[in-house]
């Protein structure tokens, strides 16, 4: 996928956020790109096959190309039809899972869906669960292990991870 295509469904999707999820997107704002990162990798696991790649950061994944393009991006064009730039995507999934979720939750929950993502062939069942977890704590020890439960109980709720 181009660059120039990779930019125009992103600013689709930020046009999407604005308009569905009440997220307007401001590039100079630090809680808005770490909820704009976070957002995308979220959209991957609801059918959107953006094509960006993530490596795990301190605040959770973090794609330097989307950083890029994100950064790249004039004042979005309104796009009168986001909807064909992510067809794939279930839109009203999407809205109910980040809806009222803060950055900790955001933060927890793409770690997990990250750890799913990579491991979710080699453990199953309840090992899985397990590892998600115990390796979730190891990386997010600031946050309470209640707390990375309830996140995980979430994801599962909304059929994100199995």
């Amino acid at each position: 996928m181009s660059g120039e295509k990779r930019r125009t469904e992103l600013g689709a999707f930020i046009e999407f956020l604005k308009h569905r999820c009440g997220f307007t997107f401001n590039k100079d704002d630090f809680d808005h790109r770490i909820m704009l990162q976070k957002y995308v990798f979220i959209a991957k696991f609801l059918g959107w096959n953006h094509r960006y790649s993530y490596n795990i950061y301190l605040r959770g994944p973090y794609s330097p190309n989307l950083a890029d393009d994100y950064y790249s991006l004039s004042d979005p064009t309104p796009f009168e039809n986001y909807n064909d730039y992510l067809k794939d995507m279930d839109l009203d999934e999407f809205k109910n899972v980040i809806n009222e979720k803060d950055i900790p939750w955001l933060e927890i929950g793409t770690t997990i869906l990250s750890l799913y993502d990579r491991y979710c062939e080699v453990y199953s069942g309840n090992d899985l669960e397990n590892y998600l977890l115990e390796k979730t704590v190891d990386i997010k020890s600031s946050y309470e292990n209640a707390f990375i439960e309830g996140v995980l109980e979430d994801l599962k709720r909304y059929s994100l991870i199995n």
